[in-house]
């Protein structure tokens, strides 16, 4: 699926393939040492010698050639956890 700059999506555990190029899914969300929450994302095929990959808010991926931002993890030490990115190009 292709998105509009400034769309979202929503990334939990498992697997999302609304991402154009994707899949992307959640494989594991957590607190890090310096209280932050943090995810692991498995991504598409283009990904394949650098996956799973760690996440942050702020931090951003290109899959598909559409480039996301990490907007926020939410619930990061619960099963609902998840996360919310926008399209930035």
């Amino acid at each position: 699926m292709s998105h509009e700059v400034g769309a979202e999506e929503k990334i939990t555990y498992g697997r999302n393939d609304r991402f154009e190029g994707g899949p992307v899914g959640g494989g594991r969300f957590w607190i890090d040492d310096d209280g932050r929450p943090a995810a692991q994302l498995g991504g598409p095929r283009e990904w394949r010698f650098d996956s799973p990959r760690e996440f942050r808010a702020g931090d951003s991926f290109t899959v598909g050639g559409q480039t996301w931002e990490v907007v926020e993890i939410v619930d990061a030490e619960s099963t609902s956890a998840y996360l919310r990115a926008r399209r930035t190009a």
